[in-house]
């Protein structure tokens, strides 16, 4: 990765707990882990992403390779901020912590990830949970089975964009009951 050359992606991931996020994701950064990407996984509790090695030291952020988990805390966020960059971030189940985080690290996040050369996946429940800044950067959303009500997100969420949204939430209620693991990618930015 070269964090100055490319477009970094910013991939919302969304949908109730039992709906194959953690499946897909982990599928994904399966592939980019072969593709030589160094992978980082944020998360609050220590019962998901047991196959990704602890990290051991805030220098390591600058030189592991693979993937590697942190659990979550202010002094984490702090050091990726600081020390991370050519790689993957994921930040697993974010709305339990992403609010805690200060206006410097989600300007950080969202507008200087691409400078650092960061692919950001952020996971969430629902769309309701994700802070309206996601909106603004977010390539592309992966949309699962959600039981919130979207239409509390509709003046933060471009028209044409709440309107694909809406209409993928419907399809997919409309397909889980043959498959729960249903999902649909809706591109945000099409640039790409």
């Amino acid at each position: 990765m070269n964090g100055t050359n490319r477009y970094a992606i910013s991939s919302i991931i969304c949908g109730i707990n039992g709906t194959g996020k953690t499946t897909l994701l982990k599928n994904i950064l399966n592939e980019m882990s072969k593709a030589g990407n160094r992978i980082l996984v944020v998360t609050p509790d220590t019962l998901e992403w047991q196959h990704a090695l602890p990290l051991t030291s805030w220098e390591e952020l600058r030189t592991f390779k693979g993937y590697r988990r942190i659990l979550y805390s202010q002094d984490a966020m702090k050091y990726i901020q600081r020390y991370y960059s050519n790689g993957v971030l994921v930040l697993d189940d974010c709305r339990v912590y992403i609010k805690a985080q200060s206006n410097d690290f989600m300007q950080w996040l969202q507008i200087r990830r691409r400078q650092s050369g960061i692919d950001l996946f952020s996971v969430f429940h629902g769309l309701t949970q994700v802070p309206p800044v996601y909106f603004t950067f977010a390539t592309n959303l992966i949309l699962f089975y959600t039981k919130d009500n979207i239409k509390r997100r509709n003046e933060y969420i471009d028209d044409t964009d709440f309107e694909t949204i809406q209409a993928a939430k419907k399809r997919i209620e409309g397909k889980i009951a043959s498959n729960p693991y249903y999902y649909e990618i809706v591109k945000l930015d099409q640039r790409l």
